[in-house]
């Protein structure tokens, strides 16, 4: 590899290394920003999910929302429920024979006594009803609550899970200063679950911790706690793996659960759409059932088995936030979505940190691979088709197998590595650009040079064989001529000449190899191929000796001596390119047919142009000829065949 490719690939290669420790840079340094962009291009892919038949996902209709709502309200008869209408709700959801009733509620204090009573009494008789505490997420490690008896509750009921690593691990979210449910009504519950949720930087639901470090132990949300029950998992058999999982161990025949959480400790939630996605039950009708048997049948047939979710999604409720797929959705949603994922086993997958970097390296390795092979405009077609396919591949991970791959930092990383190589091969491709100018228009003519420069093909970096057309002239006598004139006029006489013949030449598209003394070499038929370059050549030697002609005479006219030029010409294969050394490379041709030319010259008339037998056939009439013989010429055994161009054999 020439030193200028392999200094251009070190440049490739730290251009792209720099990209991508920039990319990650940036992602360190303003993580809530570009978290939020990549999270914002999932909540799109969800709502596309929710409403494509072919990618919605399968709903298991064990989860069932019972709702209390505006057309409950009305139905009952009341603007608000008391406890005693839930004491009735309770009691109808237990004959109904519900496996599981979730309520999002904390029901924080007692109040009427009655009530209070007829709702502990149908919550004990039910035996399947769980309700709310309500944790702040924070870096609180010890229980805080102002009633003794509710930190007492809390922490007699925390689990004691498995853990593998420091339950201090930043994967383990914490809660602290609890309100929850009141001790008396927590106790008749089948248990209660923690209802904290945390919106992402942007405001928008996600997430959700699914279990909350608490003093020295855990709390479950409402979520977790409900399904470990329904999957008859105890609290000993749950497993977390700060940051990576939490596992559910089933034991015997039945498989394990294994939930992925992220570094925070929190499960992405896979919304199967939106708020209408699931069934709804109206709370009326469960509130209604106890007062029609037949009513309670049908409704039986319904719930048995199911596990609802009961809530206020009223106009008097608050409890609505941003998701992914709604801007005001009902929050018990996210419990019933988290519920339903455990029960289908159907989760959302990131990458974890080491696969990610794994992913973006390979990004940066198929760029560089590109970089090597493809020219500028190739180049950013390349890497802008890379960046479509992995934006192709980035959605069907998540439609096919609920697998989100990151995009914002790779499309950042694409990006910088795109603008940064663009710019740098520009800068270098114009310095090149100026270095084949200055090397090429002594050679080539100026629109030749251009074809050169758009396409540096065209010259062979090492030397190919073709069949060229070469050109050999020299003056007849400047030698001699020279040796009695001063230096000056020497160069006056040759620039004069040589200025004119390269004219010529340039107007035939000729290549100039090399000034020999007062000799000129010149080929046709390359860079650029010529399928005429033997008829080019001729009559551009034609021109030349008419031009001579014009010069000898202005030269006489001044009183100096005449200039008589001969011309030989040749037409064979030979080796073409740029060879030399690394130091010094001339773009020239070499072989027999180089030498055969030289010798047609030293053999042509004066004033004259002689050329080989190939060159001839080659002219097929286009400039008259006649045959000259042959001359022995040194160098072959044989002697060659030649011809005169008509009207160029001598001095007129």
């Amino acid at each position: 590899m020439a030193p200028r490719a392999r200094s251009a690939n070190r440049s490739a290669v730290l251009l792209l290394i720099a990209s991508f420790v920039v990319a990650q840079l940036v992602f360190l340094a303003a993580p809530g920003v570009l978290e939020s962009w990549n999270a914002q291009v999932f909540d799109q892919l969800l709502v596309f999910r929710a409403t494509s038949p072919r990618f919605l996902p399968v709903y298991d209709n064990t989860i069932v929302h019972v709702d209390i709502n505006n057309a409950s309200l009305k139905e009952i008869g009341q603007f608000y429920l008391d406890r005693g209408h839930l004491a009735r709700g309770v009691q109808n959801l237990g004959r109904l024979n519900v496996a599981a009733q979730a309520y999002d509620f904390v029901f924080a204090a007692p109040q009427t006594a009655a009530e209070d009573a007829s709702l502990i009494r149908a919550t004990a008789e039910a035996a399947n009803a769980y309700f709310g505490v309500a944790f702040r997420l924070s870096d609180a490690v010890t229980p805080a609550g102002d009633d003794p008896a509710v930190t007492r509750y809390l922490t007699e009921t925390a689990w004691r899970i498995r853990v593998d690593g420091d339950i201090t691990h930043p994967g383990v979210p914490t809660g602290g200063s609890p309100l929850s449910t009141f001790p008396a009504l927590a106790e008749a519950a089948r248990g209660l679950g923690s209802l904290a949720i945390s919106a992402d930087a942007d405001g928008v639901i996600r997430r959700f911790p699914l279990i909350l470090r608490y003093g020295d132990a855990f709390y479950p949300s409402v979520p977790l706690r409900v399904m470990c029950d329904y999957l008859h998992v105890t609290s000993e058999h749950v497993r977390l793996r700060p940051g990576r999982s939490l596992t559910l161990e089933r034991g015997g025949s039945a498989p394990d659960v294994t939930i992925p959480i992220d570094r925070d400790g929190y499960v992405r939630i896979n919304f199967i759409g939106g708020w209408d996605r699931m069934t709804h039950v109206s709370f009326s009708d469960v509130y209604r059932a106890s007062e029609d048997r037949d009513a309670l049948d049908i409704l039986r047939q319904e719930l048995a088995g199911k596990i609802v979710v009961v809530a206020d999604v009223s106009a008097n409720s608050r409890d609505v936030g941003p998701v992914p797929t709604d801007r005001e959705y009902p929050l018990s949603g996210l419990l019933a979505n988290v519920m339903h994922s455990i029960l289908t086993r159907s989760f959302l997958h990131e990458l974890g940190v080491g696969r990610a970097l794994a992913m973006d390296g390979l990004l940066i390795a198929a760029v560089w691979f590109l970089a090597l092979r493809l020219r500028p405009v190739s180049f950013s077609a390349g890497v802008i088709g890379l960046a479509v396919a992995y934006l192709a591949i980035v959605i069907l991970s998540f439609l096919y197998f609920q697998l989100l791959l990151h995009i914002v930092r790779p499309m950042l990383m694409l990006a910088l590595a795109l603008t940064s190589n663009v710019t740098y091969r520009f800068v270098v491709e114009e310095r090149d650009k100026a270095f084949l100018r200055r090397t090429f228009e002594a050679y080539f003519p100026p629109k030749v040079v251009e074809r050169i420069i758009a396409n540096p093909d065209l010259i062979a970096s090492a030397g190919e064989r073709k069949e060229l057309t070469i050109l050999f002239s020299d003056i007849a006598g400047f030698t001699k001529r020279s040796s009695t004139l001063p230096p000056d006029q020497i160069q006056g006489f040759l620039n004069e000449y040589f200025e004119a013949m390269i004219d010529i030449v340039f107007r035939y598209e000729g290549t100039v190899d090399k000034f020999i003394g007062d000799g000129l070499m010149v080929f046709c038929g390359d860079p650029e191929h010529q399928p005429d370059h033997a008829v080019r050549c001729v009559r551009m030697a034609v021109d030349m000796q008419h031009k001579i002609r014009e010069i000898s005479a202005r030269w006489e006219q001044r009183g100096d001596p005449p200039l008589n030029v001969r011309i030989g010409i040749n037409t064979g294969v030979v080796v073409v390119g740029n060879l030399g050394s690394a130091r010094r490379l001339s773009y020239t041709v070499l072989g027999s047919n180089v030498n055969l030319a030289a010798r047609l010259e030293a053999n042509a008339p004066v004033g004259g142009i002689l050329i080989s037998s190939r060159t001839n056939e080659l002219l097929a009439g286009a400039v008259p000829t006649r045959p000259a013989g042959k001359i022995s010429v040194k160098g072959l055994d044989e002697p060659v065949e030649v011809f005169v161009v008509v009207g160029m054999d001598e001095v007129e």
